[in-house]
């Protein structure tokens, strides 16, 4: 009975400890308007990735469980309709319920 516990306490620990890397890996945050080329007026959104990693399963953005590609193909990235809006950023912070989820100020932030 004894082992048993420590066995379980033992996979605990190390199913913590996997959690734990898999989520540290990745960019703290990314600077959309650079990485996509973005042109515009709006200040970049620098996407706190960081803390959706903290916050959602890889695969709910990725393809992968491990990050890399996104599940999702940017290619509008001009005007309020853009790809971002519309399929991407919009969708999951409606479904999250997300306060101020759609709100220009709430990811076009002035320096």
């Amino acid at each position: 009975m004894k082992k048993e516990f420590v066995c379980l306490m033992a996979a605990g620990i190390m199913a913590g400890v996997s959690a734990t890397a898999v989520a540290s890996n990745g960019p703290e945050t990314i600077n959309l308007k650079e990485k996509y080329s973005v042109t515009g007026k709006k200040p970049a959104v620098i996407f706190p990735h960081k803390i959706h990693q903290g916050k959602l399963k890889c695969v709910e953005c990725h393809t992968s469980d491990k990050g890399g590609t996104l599940k999702l193909k940017i290619e509008k990235i001009k005007g309020m309709s853009n790809d971002f809006h519309k399929k991407f950023c919009w969708p999951c912070h409606v479904e999250k319920k997300v306060p101020k989820g759609k709100s220009c100020s709430t990811c076009h932030k002035k320096k």
